[in-house]
């Protein structure tokens, strides 16, 4: 028997430059038997949180699309009451797709739909950043200077996953590399003055398609997992790049790891961030964990 209940299918079409348009067919044949579901086609951006905020009425809500959409369903069901709020699972038909690392779902669809349908209950972490709600990640500075490179060029060129967040990469180390002087406070300690390259924040253990920024990420340990990279030059990033994407980084000397539950950063000039793959900027950046705020369907061997 499903464990999904009453749900209520939020797609995006736009999510993997259409595709995720053309597969829905597809998406209710899979679906049909598997639960009771009424599918939705947002529209606009920050549309399909305005249907997950009126989710009343359902058992659960089905993400369909990238992190993007996934981030806009999470801030809806948050701006729900919580005890009037539905459960949330994903079918990651989109360019990143970094949560469904997290959660444990395949790519491949039919997959995915038949591990939701037999999953299982579990109570995973929020984390909120100047009131908006994120399921993966948030990253403060050269990072999320790519994720907006990212943006551009994914409109432009197509591309999707690790390789965009590569290209954008590579376009940020050599024509926007530089550091921030920053004021950070880390729960309640004394707050320092800091010479910050980049800072990571997160649920998961990968973030930009596959980047495993904090590789021993767990999503419902009531912590933060936090990666601080220190100003150094160019040639020492190029070179120390490769242990970064695989998660081998850990023990550099510039690179430290954390766990927190709040982190504050304050900045004389506004910040570039990002919030599962959505740009930001801020010169005051207000982050919490919210331990076990969301219930996630997620498959039963996870």
């Amino acid at each position: 028997m499903s464990s999904l209940g009453k749900s209520l299918v939020i797609a995006n079409p736009a999510a993997k430059h259409g595709v995720t348009g053309r597969m829905l067919p597809a998406i209710r044949r899979l679906l049909d038997g598997i639960c009771d579901y009424d599918l939705v086609v947002s529209e606009a951006p920050r549309h399909a949180l305005e249907i997950a905020r009126d989710s009343s009425g359902y058992d659960t809500v089905i993400a369909v699309g990238g992190d993007g959409t996934l981030h806009e369903v999470l801030n809806g069901l948050m701006e729900r009451p919580a005890e009037d709020r539905p459960s949330m699972t994903l079918l990651p038909t989109g360019s990143g797709n970094d949560y469904r690392r997290t959660l444990g779902i395949s790519t491949d669809l039919p997959t995915a739909v038949r591990q939701i349908g037999r999953g299982v209950h579990h109570r995973f972490d929020v984390g909120v950043v100047n009131g908006a709600y994120f399921a993966n990640s948030m990253a403060i500075g050269l990072d999320a200077r790519v994720t907006a490179k990212a943006v551009e060029l994914k409109v432009r060129t197509g591309w999707s996953g690790l390789p965009l967040y590569l290209r954008a990469l590579f376009y940020v180390l050599f024509k926007q590399f530089y550091s921030h002087p920053v004021r950070m406070q880390f729960d309640d300690e004394k707050p320092f003055d800091y010479d910050m390259l980049l800072i990571a924040v997160t649920n998961g253990p990968t973030y930009g398609g596959g980047f495993f920024i904090t590789p021993h990420a767990i999503g419902d340990d009531g912590l933060l997992d936090v990666c601080v990279m220190d100003s150094i030059g160019l040639f020492e990033a190029l070179w120390r790049l490769p242990a970064v994407i695989l998660g081998r980084h850990e023990n550099m000397r510039p690179v430290h790891m954390s766990r927190h539950s709040r982190i504050r950063l304050w900045s004389e000039r506004p910040i570039e961030g990002q919030i599962d793959g959505e740009v930001m900027l801020d010169s005051h950046y207000d982050i919490r964990i919210l331990p076990s705020a969301i219930d996630v369907i997620v498959p039963e061997n996870d």
